[in-house]
Formats: structure tokens, sequence, C-alpha cells
């Protein structure tokens, strides 16, 4: 997409689609993916002649494996990480553990479902971002990009903004599943999530990046963005297919579950 001022690289990853960033020959990336997607990254940038001494920037939307597995890889080879603090503790306690291994294996289902290979994803539970991020703050390195949070999936979410560009990166906000608009699973926090789609609902875009499905321009969604927020809203709470209603109780494990649930979380 050479007409913006950044080249939008479009990568499918094991599970999720990854988006490069590029910018006058330096490279951000949009989430972290499963842990066997480092390769993939590494290998792509080395096809464009790039190493990864020219990735600048990886920013986790949240902890699940598909988002924040490659983690690890990334830190490894000293390219700074920036997430919400409290995204990188969602998987503390013993509770976290639990809910890490079961997300690791939700994980593995959902490429079983895509009919790929299956490959590892085991990834470190935690870890501390190089630069913390609260709601509204702009990206290091890249400051044309803020985030905003938009927790429901997890307590922690946060998508994309370029305001300059008019690009909305949703992450998992919203999954676009075979030419349908659908809320990720699990929805953890109705209220909140009803919230977080209402926070961007006005905003001013001319495409989408959807972390599952790629990208979609304005002109070709065939429903206005307004009128899309208002039947997902609908939606929440909805566990309609089988497998929803097998695995839910297998994600309530996590300790911010049951401190929101206590505080009645809104």
């Amino acid at each position: 997409m050479s007409e913006r001022s950044f080249i939008i690289h479009k990568i499918n990853g094991y599970i999720s689609t990854l988006f490069l960033i590029e910018t006058g020959g330096n490279f951000l990336l949009l989430d972290a993916g499963c842990s066997c997607d480092f390769q993939t990254i590494k290998e792509f940038l080395e096809d464009k002649g790039k190493t990864l001494k020219d990735l600048k920037l990886v920013v986790v939307t949240h902890m699940h494996p598909d988002h924040a597995g490659g983690v690890k890889y990334f830190k490894k080879h000293g390219i700074p990480i920036a997430s919400t603090e409290g995204a990188y503790k969602w998987y503390r306690g013993v509770g976290g553990f639990i809910q890490h291994k079961v997300d690791t294996l939700l994980a593995q289902f959902s490429a079983r479902r895509k009919q790929r290979v299956l490959k590892p994803v085991n990834y470190k539970r935690r870890f501390k971002p190089d630069f913390l991020l609260k709601d509204g703050d702009s990206l290091p390195f890249f400051s044309d990009w803020k985030i905003t949070c938009t927790p429901g999936h997890t307590l922690y979410d946060i998508v994309l903004y370029n305001q300059k560009e008019k690009v909305l990166y949703l992450a998992d906000l919203i999954l676009k599943i075979d030419d349908k608009f659908v809320l990720p699973f699990p929805v953890l926090f109705p209220d909140l999530m009803l919230k977080s789609l209402e926070r961007v609902k006005e905003y001013n875009f001319d495409t989408l990046l959807f972390a599952h499905d790629g990208i979609l321009h304005k002109k070709d969604m065939g429903i206005s963005f307004k009128k899309l927020i208002e039947n997902l809203k609908v939606t929440v709470g909805e566990k309609n297919r089988v497998e929803f209603k097998i695995f839910y109780p297998f994600c309530l494990f996590v300790h911010d579950k049951w401190v929101c649930k206590i505080k009645k979380c809104k």
C-alpha cells in the first residue's frame, strides 16, 4: 500500500494474520504471533534484504498464544516489546498457569480447524515489556500509531489506530471469519466488551486490519461500521456454537476474571 506514508505487509501466520508496517526502512510488527511465527517473520524480512535489526518494535495487544507467543524470540534478539502493564500479568498465579495451558491447547484446536500442520506453540506465560503503554499513548518510534484500550476478550486488549492514514488495527476486538464479522471467543467481560465496541464506533478509517483474515477497505465492507458495531453488540454474551459451550468453562481460570466478578467490574 505504497500510496501511504508507510507500507503494510500482510503475513499469514500459523493462526493469526501478522502485519509488518514499513516506514522509511524501519518495521513495526503488530502482535508477535505464535512462537513458530518468529521464523516466518525473520525469513520475510530476509527475503526483502532486511534483518531483524530493521524491526524496531513489536507491540502485543494481549497475551493469547497467537499474539504473544513469539515475544521470547524477539526479546532474545534485542527487539523492544511494547504492551500494557496488565497484559503481561494476565496469566499470573495458579489460575493463570492453568489458563495458559488451556489457551495453548485451544490455539492448537484453532490450527486444526484451519487444517494447519501442527507446530509447537508453547511460550512463556509472562514477560516484562520494554515499553509500558496506557490508553491513548503513542507507540515508541512510531508516534503516528496510538493505542485504545478495548477490554472484553481479556481485561487488557488494545487496538491501534493511525489517524493520519486512517488505518485501524482491530486485533481480536472483532474477527472476520468466512466473510462474516464476529466477536472473539471467549468474551470474558461482556459489559466491558460493550463499552469497547462503543469506543471504536466513531473512528474515521479507510482500512481495517484484522488479526484474523487480513485487510478490508471501508468501501468493501458492505455495511456501515456503526451498523456493524450495533449488530455485534447484540451478540455479546452469546455462546451459540457447540464448541463454545464446551470450552467456555475452561476459560475462567485467570485471576482477573474472578477479581472482576467480585468487584462487579463494569
